[in-house]
């Protein structure tokens, strides 16, 4: 792709990005109170949870579960279009460096967006959650760059056969 016509496609993936990483910080910033209610909710919406009779406890479990599951694939996805981002803003650089600054940046986020909890009412840190965030991210972070390496070991590999045959 031409730089020329590879700037829409890095704004938008920024555009993208950023909205992702505001979903995540607004999520996140809300008091203990406002996340389980805002969980509660959607949860509600359920159809097969509408039908089954369950405690207060065991729905404050699949809350504390589901809102767990939402942390990964948010982050999954952050990782995802965090290195697609960070790969086609900087195609020309070395590989090493866009790995080195996607990794920078998506870590900063999951790390951030839990250390700033203890500012929040009723909200604390827990490293097993930012731990959570930043192995969602990287696995979406390592999906992406494998995929990457493959493409590009793939395509070496078609240029040294069509060269052994025009031989």
């Amino acid at each position: 792709m031409k730089k020329r016509t590879r700037w829409p496609a890095v704004v938008m993936l920024w555009l993208i990005f950023i909205l992702m990483i505001a979903g995540i910080v607004y999520v996140s910033f809300q008091s203990g109170e406002e996340s389980k209610e805002l969980g509660q909710k959607f949860i509600r919406h359920l159809p097969k949870i509408q039908q089954i009779e369950n405690t207060r406890e065991d729905m404050d479990n699949f809350n504390y579960l589901f809102r767990q599951g939402g942390r990964i694939l948010a982050f999954l996805m952050i990782g995802i279009v965090g290195t697609i981002t960070i790969h086609v803003t900087f195609a020309g650089c070395n590989w090493l460096f866009k790995t080195t600054i996607t990794l920078m940046i998506i870590t900063a986020i999951a790390c951030f967006t839990e250390k700033m909890k203890v500012y929040i009412p009723s909200r604390h840190y827990s490293y097993e959650e930012m731990m959570l965030s930043v192995m969602s991210a990287v696995a979406g972070f390592l999906a992406v760059s494998v995929l990457t390496l493959l493409c590009k070991a793939l395509k070496g590999i078609s240029h040294l056969i069509t060269a052994s045959h025009t031989t």
